[in-house]
């Protein structure tokens, strides 16, 4: 057997995908760098991803439609053609080195088609290969999808394994270009028996690293932070409260967040945030949302070295439509009260962006 290479398995949860693709950016200038291969579970929020051999023609509904079902759309540099990601799909990012003796393309894709082979029998799904198809099949339907981007012999992009995402948006297009296959899910195949993900992601990292030899070490545990998304109700609709950060600070749009402080719940920390940055008081509820990203030393100005990953958990706070905003000018030097598609385009993080969305659907009954 070859020698074991260690390597960090991070389950994030959910990831949005331009957060994904930025982690895979930088985990792979960390690893080219000499540190340990990084695997990064993740799950996405509804979004088709066009690969290289991709043509919208792939995509068999309109941009309305699109919009309507909270889909969006994603060229990437990966191989093959459009596939879709969304909640209750794994989705692996194998960061890995494969220089020097692991210079084997192949190699590496049946280990990650193994891993996922093995996964789906330990919940009493047999799935094969299917010669000239990359992915793992039952029978002619699809249950784990592969696609891969390499450069200068580091892996991005990786696998998809679907344990209980919606069907459907497979049907609206032609996925990896084949259109006398379908696509299933251990849901679809299992029904109530069918595992957590957390269970089959737990089982999936477990065979990637028996499969690829790899030797999990320890990772730390993410930074904690929250978002309140601030509004309130008008004549016209519901308005966003948005702040603009100090030139200091990045001279960007941002609802109210911050980090979680030592002993606070979550609420406690959303609270004391909305406080402290714009004075306002309200009821806070939950957006029944949360997720992971990388965080850039170079925005937060912190030395670079080992990766930080930070787990933002997301508010909303209805806010009195007299109320008067006392702004934290150490924070923000400016602020608007702004319609929920004016504050979606203004706010720069794609977190902000999401949980407006959120809130918009909340508010519309969705």
């Amino acid at each position: 057997m070859s020698e074991r290479r260690p390597a960090q398995f991070r389950h994030l949860g959910p990831v949005l995908y331009p957060a994904g693709l930025f982690m895979q950016k930088a985990m792979a200038d960390l690893v080219r760098s000499g540190e340990p291969d990084q695997i990064l579970v993740v799950e996405h929020d509804p979004v088709y991803t066009l690969g290289r051999h991709a043509s919208p023609e792939d995509i068999h509904v309109d941009a309305a439609f699109l919009k309507a079902a909270g889909i969006r759309v994603h060229r990437i540099d990966r191989g093959g053609q459009v596939t879709y990601h969304g909640p209750g799909q794994i989705v692996v990012y194998p960061v890995c080195d494969l220089r020097g003796g692991r210079r084997d393309v192949g190699r590496f894709v049946r280990n990650l088609e193994e891993a996922m082979i093995r996964t789906a029998g330990d919940f009493g799904v047999t799935a094969t290969r299917l010669s000239g198809c990359p992915g793992i099949w039952v029978g002619d339907r699809k249950l784990g999808a592969l696609g891969l981007h390499l450069r200068r012999w580091i892996s991005t992009h990786g696998l998809a394994f679907n344990v209980s995402p919606d069907l459907r948006p497979f049907g609206w297009i032609t996925p990896c270009g084949m259109r006398d296959k379908g696509v299933c899910s251990l849901h679809s195949l299992l029904g109530d028996d069918c595992p957590t993900w957390d269970q089959a992601a737990d089982r999936l990292s477990f065979h990637l690293a028996e499969t690829m030899a790899l030797d999990p070490l320890a990772v730390p545990a993410p930074s904690l932070s929250v978002s309140a998304t601030t509004w309130r109700r008008t004549l016209t609709g519901p308005e966003v409260l948005v702040m603009l950060r100090q030139p200091v600070e990045g001279l960007w749009w941002s609802s109210v967040t911050g980090m979680v402080d030592p002993g606070e719940s979550l609420a406690e920390a959303a609270i004391r945030e909305v406080r402290e940055e714009t004075g306002l008081e309200g009821r806070l509820l939950p957006l029944d949302y949360a997720h992971s990203f990388y965080i850039d030393p170079r925005v937060l100005e912190i030395r670079a070295g080992k990766p930080h990953f930070n787990r933002e958990t997301c508010f909303h706070m209805e806010v009195s439509p007299g109320a008067v905003v006392d702004l934290n000018l150490a924070e923000h030097s400016a602020y608007r009260w702004c319609s929920l598609e004016e504050a979606e385009d203004l706010v720069l993080w794609d977190g902000a962006k999401e949980a407006i969305r959120r809130l918009g659907r909340l508010l519309s009954g969705q």
